[in-house]
């Protein structure tokens, strides 16, 4: 899986909190900064605190006794609950998207990127982590006897861990693309693995050879399952089609058809009838396991045209079928008595099996805070939110004032006279000009999509970025001024306080300096090197990820995919300060208006905040329960504001790091 894939896909996520819950390659990191000034975030009232996740279902298992049941999901936690009331008993914090009960029911495994964790299910705390993959694991699975941990990634390979020890016992390679499904036989002897390549392989595992490769037709293997008696293998694919294979044969038996689109989860009874699937359509079905004949369908399904109706018709290219493959995700684990369904998408049912009807509903709560501005006058908060709306809160008392709809917005900026908004979207008039103490629409600018729009501190010219054109416009008359042409595509946009100077990011990881009045590049302060894409190590690459300029136009901040931040000098590109975050990739970047203090956050949700001149740590803020999407300060270098996709807005105390309060869509 290209890196560099990765990191755009987190950053195009911060803006679609409605469809990508996942993006982020999905789980934040499990580290904990060793610094000074460490900060507990504050309890901010009961009506913010959520009980559902913040990003969709990726993995749900039942405990063997059957009383409780886990969610994992892609804001990075999991949740124990009770099966038959649905409370919620307790939430393990950072412990990945993906995750299992061990068979004696003690402990939870769990995957948070390329780590995966056992922790103890009646404490929460963290027995060992098993390192050993190099890219996202995708799959979980427990051998019968409860010994061996066989785990899937997109390293391509599979590996199979002592559980007791932590140990890794061998390593499968042979998969030329992503390993999405591994499971054991229930013999304990055969491996069996799905991948992007269009095969299933089977693996001896005493000898850790492959035995038999299936290249079906079938449009890459997302799930698999295997029968109680392991003869008959169940295969999913993104082509809404469940594939019958005999195991001792590796021949096809039959085609079970009637999902649409990818098929998202599989799970077998424990009697072994009957075979569970759920898919993109949003059905649950059940199927005799020794005929494949359809048993019941329930759930809502979801119209075929839903994906084309709800696109707009800018959207960014190449975005669309990740959107479609990951906006939902069903999965579903199945009750060792059999009575019970437990599925999560966007929410969490509980279904009685016999009656097809639901018995609990756990919302999730998705309304998501994906960018916020602060006015000039340091009275008001403008945040984008994910449920197609812009919303107008009042600083001091956190109370919501109005809320403008339209759909598709990504981008917002304040004039200077607090009196207007500019936002950027991908809707049919992508550039709109609102009276922000009405709400009403004053003026549109026609454009193609517009990912990042910016004002000018004087207020006379609107800056948009669209692909790789930047283009500067009049903001009275809408004419063109210049046009900004960069290599590669735009990802942001930073304009210098003294409005002189524009700093520009884009996909390439070039960031340039270019002059405001001209039009004309000044110089390039990080340059691409292209070259990289083209190598096997594609994980590797360190890509820019966030910027800022300070005030006086004298320094400039990047963020980067490893950790680092680094100072430069804007007129020598002369290095100043390096900064470890410790944070992962570092996707957000503000500075203060007097230019001593850079405000940074990254996978781990935490908030940092450094002192410039020396580049020292001053505060972590142990800030959100999922990813950041943005930073502000106050014109006075007060406050800082921090948005998330955890539903919540959070006010600072920029020079202690207490948590002031917490703003929420309820």
């Amino acid at each position: 899986m290209n890196y560099k894939y990765q990191i755009a896909y987190n950053i195009i996520g911060t803006i679609l909190f409605s469809l990508i819950q996942l993006i982020l390659p999905v789980a934040a990191q499990n580290q904990k900064s060793k610094d000074i000034g460490k900060i507990e975030m504050k309890n901010s009232g009961e009506k913010c605190q959520f009980t559902g996740h913040f990003s969709s279902i990726e993995s749900i298992d039942i405990s063997p006794d059957g009383k409780s049941f886990i969610t994992a999901s892609g804001d990075n936690h999991i949740k124990l609950w009770d099966i038959s009331t649905g409370k919620l008993i307790h939430t393990f914090k950072d412990t990945g998207n993906n995750a299992l009960i061990s068979s004696d029911g003690q402990n939870i495994i769990s995957a948070s990127n390329d780590t995966i964790k056992l922790w103890d299910i009646s404490t929460g705390k963290l027995i060992r982590s098993l390192t050993g993959h190099s890219d996202r694991i995708t799959s979980l699975d427990i051998s019968k006897d409860g010994k061996t941990l066989i785990s899937g990634s997109w390293d391509k390979n599979i590996q199979l861990w002592d559980i007791s020890t932590g140990k890794l016992i061998r390593r499968l390679r042979g998969h030329s693309e992503s390993v999405n499904a591994a499971i054991i036989t229930p013999d304990g002897n055969t491996v069996i693995s799905g991948s992007f390549d269009k095969t299933i392989k089977f693996w001896d595992i005493k000898a850790a050879r492959e035995i038999r490769t299936i290249k079906g037709d079938f449009d890459g293997v997302t799930q698999l399952v295997i029968s109680r008696d392991g003869k008959t293998l169940f295969s999913g694919s993104y082509d809404s089609n469940i594939k019958v294979w005999d195991t001792e044969t590796g021949k096809e038996i039959r085609t079970l058809k009637g999902h649409f689109g990818n098929i998202e989860s599989l799970t077998i009874s424990s009697d072994g009838s009957t075979l569970v699937s759920t898919a993109w359509d949003n059905t649950i079905k059940l199927w005799d396991v020794n005929t494949g004949k359809l048993l019941r369908t329930f759930g809502e399904p979801r119209k075929k045209s839903e994906s084309s109706k709800s696109f707009p018709k800018n959207f960014p290219s190449g975005i669309f079928s990740i959107i479609y493959s990951r906006s939902q995700n069903n999965k579903i684990a199945i009750s060792p008595d059999g009575n019970t369904l437990v599925t999560g998408g966007n929410g969490i049912q509980i279904w009685d099996v016999k009656t097809g009807k639901e018995i609990h509903k756990i919302q999730g709560h998705y309304d998501g805070f994906g960018f916020v501005s602060i006015s000039p006058d340091n009275r008001t908060l403008i945040s984008i939110n994910s449920d197609e709306t812009i919303n107008i809160w009042d600083k001091s008392t956190a109370i919501k004032i109005r809320s403008i709809k339209d759909k598709w917005v990504n981008s917002i900026a304040i004039s200077p006279d607090g009196n207007t908004l500019v936002s950027g979207s991908w809707d049919d008039k992508p550039v709109k000009i609102w009276d922000i103490k009405t709400g009403k629409l004053i003026q549109t600018f026609e454009d193609i999509g517009v990912n990042v729009v910016a004002i000018t501190p004087n207020g006379n010219t609107l800056i948009t970025s669209h692909g790789e054109e930047v283009k500067l416009r009049d903001i009275r008359t809408g004419k063109l001024l210049h046009k900004l042409n960069n290599s590669f595509s735009v990802s942001s946009i930073v304009v210098s306080q003294d409005g002189k100077y524009l700093l520009t990011n884009n996909s390439g990881d070039e960031v340039i300096l270019w002059d405001i009045q001209t039009g004309k590049s000044i110089r390039t302060l990080q340059e691409t090197n292209i070259d990289e894409y083209y190598t096997d190590d594609l994980q590797n690459i360190i890509s820019v990820t966030s910027i800022a300029i300070s005030p006086d136009s004298r320094t400039i901040a990047i963020g980067y995919s490893d950790d680092k931040i680094v100072l430069q000098d804007t007129d020598t590109g002369k290095i100043i300060h390096t900064l470890n975050s410790q944070v992962g990739a570092v996707f957000n970047l503000a500075m203060s208006s007097d230019g001593n203090t850079l405000v940074s956050s990254g996978y781990n949700n935490n908030i940092q905040i450094w002192d410039i001149q020396t580049g020292k740590l001053i505060h972590t803020l142990e800030a959100h329960l999922y990813t950041i999407s943005s930073l502000a300060i106050s014109p006075d270098g007060k406050t800082l504001v921090s948005s998330s996709g955890d539903n919540t807005m959070k006010m600072w105390d920029i020079n202690n790091g207490n948590l002031l309060d917490t703003f929420c869509e309820l």
